[in-house]
């Protein structure tokens, strides 16, 4: 997930002028969390957002910016062997919002092993580790 993340806030970079805002948004969306890189810049034509995702594609304003056209293709296969999705929304000189869906696992929300540390520490006759 590093690499989508850091591709998605590179290209937020790369496509945004000087003074232009770039914002990293997360938060939860019923079973999912959702990520957002959101920037002020170039934006895409509306005829060229469709293509984004496939490999190698490179729209007629990022010609002129050095890239090899896979960097958006790579975020989707991480994403979705994550089992989440992905979505853009942009438009031509305002900017561009991508949109990460990941599941969220069911079970208990606390990380792996603090539970089975706050049970033996609570165990009557029994010390701390």
């Amino acid at each position: 997930m590093f690499v989508a993340v850091q591709n998605l806030v590179t290209n937020a970079v790369k496509y945004s002028r000087p003074g232009d805002t770039l914002e990293i948004r997360a938060s939860e969306d019923g079973d999912a969390v959702l990520v957002e890189i959101a920037d002020t810049g170039i934006g895409i034509p509306a005829d060229e957002v469709a293509q984004v995702w496939d490999e190698l594609a490179r729209g007629r304003a990022a010609r002129a910016i050095p890239g090899t056209g896979i960097g958006l293709a790579l975020v989707r296969v991480i994403v979705a062997r994550h089992g989440g999705r992905v979505a853009i929304r942009s438009r031509e000189g305002q900017g561009t919002v991508v949109s990460l869906w990941l599941p969220v696992p069911a079970g208990p929300r606390t990380a792996p092993g603090v539970t089975d540390l706050r049970q033996r520490r609570h165990t009557p006759g029994k010390t701390a580790p």
